[in-house]
């Protein structure tokens, strides 16, 4: 592992050679945010991220030790597709942490479209108490973040009125990956966090990360905007 620090204070990369690794030490890092949350407030908030990237780390984390039954699990995003289906966030987390106890929070009930599905997972948000606790990104090689992605909804997502925590999303194009409508958390809600962390890997990807972050505000990109707005320091894990 290795250190590359930033101008800014809010950023801090810690760079590891094999994905392995890094899995230990992210899993390290939320065990440790959610153990102080749950001794400073009874409970912890984890908002996490769907893909590939943090499979290992799901994997590694849902074998510690922690007080499970006090931790309320949501993803940052999801797809409208039923939870069975191999593209549902909400379905990934639950493969891994289903069975340990932890609350899990779906952002979508499998009704209604787009819009309705924005709706719904925005009230199902303020059921929780905020800030949250942790908000775990990931990042697309298109410098995408959560399911801000460019099209009709994209300023909604970024900009849209304040206290919004979800919005529905259909982007244009749609992901080739994966072509289909989305839920997410908004930028307004992906900041009012008390910790934030980024985890991504390849060489492409950290070009991306590193360009966003050098544009700030300014980024063309979600990645960009979003941790410029960050109101905590943010942690970025990449690996090889």
């Amino acid at each position: 592992m290795s250190w590359l620090n930033y101008p800014s204070n809010a950023v801090e990369w810690q760079l590891f050679d094999d994905a392995a690794s890094m899995a230990r030490r992210v899993a390290d890092d939320i065990q440790s945010i959610a153990r102080s949350a749950i001794e400073a407030r009874g409970s912890a908030i984890l908002a996490m991220p769907g893909g590939r990237t943090p499979v290992p780390i799901f994997h590694e984390l849902a074998r510690r030790a922690l007080e499970w039954s006090l931790l309320t699990l949501a993803p940052t995003d999801d797809r409208l597709v039923p939870s069975s289906d191999p593209l549902s966030n909400a379905g990934l987390i639950g493969a891994y942490f289903g069975g340990t106890g932890a609350r899990l929070l779906p952002l979508y009930d499998g009704k209604g479209g787009v819009r309705a599905a924005g709706r719904s997972a925005d009230k199902k948000l303020r059921t929780l108490h905020w800030p949250l606790d942790l908000v775990w990104l990931g990042m697309g090689e298109d410098g995408h973040t959560a399911s801000i992605l460019p099209g009709p909804d994209w300023d909604t997502a970024l900009n849209g009125l304040s206290g919004r925590r979800a919005c529905g999303v259909t982007p244009d194009p749609l992901p080739a990956d994966a072509p289909v409508a989305r839920v997410t958390l908004t930028r307004d809600a992906l900041v009012a966090s008390r910790s934030m962390m980024l985890t991504i890997t390849g060489k492409a990807k950290r070009e991306v990360a590193m360009r966003a972050i050098k544009d700030g505000s300014f980024s063309a990109l979600a990645i960009g905007r979003v941790l410029a707005s960050a109101r905590v320091p943010v942690n970025i894990y990449w690996s090889r």
